[in-house]
């Protein structure tokens, strides 16, 4: 309210020291006060519509801010769920290519055990004709030692 009354008295002598200067006539120092005080309430006006300038632009560069935070926070989450289905697809796909892997072992296991048998039983098969082949060597090589011996009596 002081302020309000303070404010109307200097506007009634800026008015009157105005008309002082429109008219040409000398200024008093109250007159100068005057003009002064005028001079510092406008300088006051100025300074407080500059605030409410600052305050206007810092309210909207929060807002802006926090439209911007919250905009990087939902791609940031976005991106988290998209890291997420991605690690589970690499994981899903590792136990395949895992389960593959085994499932070409134990194939690569089994005809490693079938040749070996395979082997094995040539291995015998052949071995029983080498011995049935000496035998029947042994038999001939006898045979042909009597034949010797015989002939060697006959002569």
């Amino acid at each position: 309210m002081v302020e309000s009354v303070t404010s109307a008295v200097i506007e009634k002598a800026l008015d009157t020291v105005l008309r002082k200067v429109g008219e040409g006539r000398k200024l008093s120092t109250e007159d100068l006060v005057v003009l002064m005080l005028g001079l510092f309430r406008e300088i006051r006006n100025d300074i407080a519509n500059t605030n409410k300038r600052i305050d206007t632009l810092y309210e909207m560069v929060s807002k802006n801010y926090e439209a911007l935070n919250s905009r990087i926070n939902e791609v940031n989450d976005s991106l988290i769920k998209k890291i997420d289905e991605i690690n589970k697809r690499i994981d899903v796909m590792n136990d395949t290519l895992g389960k593959r892997i085994e499932e070409t072992n134990k194939r690569i296991d089994s005809l490693n055990d079938a040749m070996n048998n395979r082997i094995e039983t040539l291995n015998t098969t052949l071995s029983n004709r080498i011995d049935e082949v000496n035998k029947r060597i042994d038999t001939l090589y006898d045979l042909l030692g009597k034949i010797y011996e015989t002939l060697i009596k006959l002569r």
